[in-house]
């Protein structure tokens, strides 16, 4: 069996890659579903320079035939104590050893950038939420969790007025606030308000067993976010809170949606800064960016999001906005150095 890095602008090897990618999602969501596509991979993997990027690896009997594959999320500067991965076993060769030969390359190659700990995610289909497979096989290779996440959808459009309801209803607690919103890329005079809020989103949300660290972000880190998300074929739709007083943006809320397979809309980040909480400004957002979705007259049919299950208020807002439990992500972690000895 062979294993190695693959080239993701070279069409048949990215192609075999992705397949058993695909392969394992529809099992797990029983058909074809809504996961990633090919572009969204291929989108994040070819620009070294990026300040993340994926680097895809295939294992099996040669990289046009892969039995196994996964990858691992490389940042340049930011949290170098641990690197991300994923990992997906093609289902006709499940139960033979590759899964765990592949994650022990996948071992090795982080320790080979520097790596520390290994964090690997996991997402569990809503028939196997806290019983996945994947469960036993972590603990047996010497991982634990480090985060628990639920995954909720919410049937799309909602009905008549409710978005509309839910707004009066919220807007009285944000008197203090501006809701601003856009398609595509950030307004100029809103570009640093908006690179600090990413900087400091890693450090502001809720996690487990993982010494998260703010990260660098500033305007052009912004603009490649947007270039990426462009080439993935998705249109960003982003709503932000500014605080009136002292003209901050405090929050902000991203709902992507595939331009080719519009039928799942998935949220992405969403923050409201610690001292800002308690408006009611995480709904409001997230009314907006939905009022986005309509506005742009995508054939839709659900919105998903994940959670951690440490993240109450926002799990309280996705709950009132109708959202209901669909599955799970559950991020698995092993500490490849032994800490030295003080």
């Amino acid at each position: 069996m062979l294993f190695a890095r693959i080239d993701a602008t070279n069409a048949p090897r990215f192609d075999a890659w992705f397949a058993v990618l695909q392969r394992s999602e529809q099992l797990r969501d029983g058909g074809v579903g809504q996961g990633w596509h090919p572009d969204e991979w291929r989108a994040r993997a070819v620009d070294e320079s990026a300040p993340r990027v994926f680097r895809l690896y295939s294992y099996g009997p040669s990289l046009d035939r892969p039995v196994a594959v996964g990858a691992l999320e490389l940042t340049r500067d930011d949290n170098l104590s641990f690197i991300e991965a994923s990992l997906f076993v093609d289902p006709s060769e499940r139960r033979r050893g590759y899964g765990s030969q592949l994650l022990g390359h996948l071992e090795e190659s982080a320790r080979d950038l520097g790596r520390p700990t290994l964090v690997v995610f996991v997402i569990e289909g809503a028939s196997e939420i806290g019983t996945g497979a994947n469960r036993p096989f972590a603990r047996r290779h010497g991982y634990r969790v480090a985060e628990e996440n639920v995954r909720r959808d919410l049937a799309w459009p909602r009905p008549t007025g409710e978005l509309d309801r839910l707004w009066q209803q919220w807007l009285p607690f944000a008197s203090h606030y501006d809701i601003v919103a856009w398609t595509g890329a950030t307004p100029a005079i809103l570009l640093e308000g908006r690179a600090h809020l990413s900087a400091i989103m890693p450090a502001e949300t809720p996690h487990v067993d993982l010494d998260v660290e703010a990260e660098h972000w500033d305007a052009a880190r912004v603009r490649h976010h947007e270039k990426t998300t462009d080439e993935m074929g998705r249109d960003l739709l982003v709503a932000a809170a500014r605080h009136r007083v002292s003209g901050e943006l405090v929050a902000f809320s991203e709902l992507t949606v595939s331009r080719q397979q519009p039928q799942t809309a998935y949220q992405w980040d969403t923050l409201v800064v610690g001292h800002h909480r308690g408006h009611r400004l995480g709904g409001l957002l997230k009314v907006t960016t939905m009022r986005l979705l309509s506005e742009g007259g995508y054939a839709t049919t659900k919105i998903t999001t994940f959670n951690s299950t440490l993240n109450g208020p926002m799990i309280t807002v996705n709950e009132a906005l109708g959202a209901e439990i669909a599955g799970a992500m559950v991020a698995w972690r092993k500490d490849l150095v032994e800490p030295v000895a003080t």
